[in-house]
């Protein structure tokens, strides 16, 4: 089995469910971050949404 074989069964976008880990919402805005996210990316995003949405 090659790289390229192993990479398409694992992510086949037919079978990929997202999965939430968090809603956070803020006005009329939403931000939903996915388990397997980058943590840190998700934690500024958040921090920049709360700060500008008020």
């Amino acid at each position: 089995m090659t790289f390229r074989e192993t990479k398409n069964s694992i992510v086949n976008k037919e079978e990929f469910i997202p999965r939430p880990a968090a809603k956070l919402q803020v006005d009329n805005i939403e931000l939903t971050i996915f388990k397997g996210s980058n943590l840190s990316l998700a934690a500024d995003i958040a921090k920049v949404v709360i700060r500008y949405a008020h």
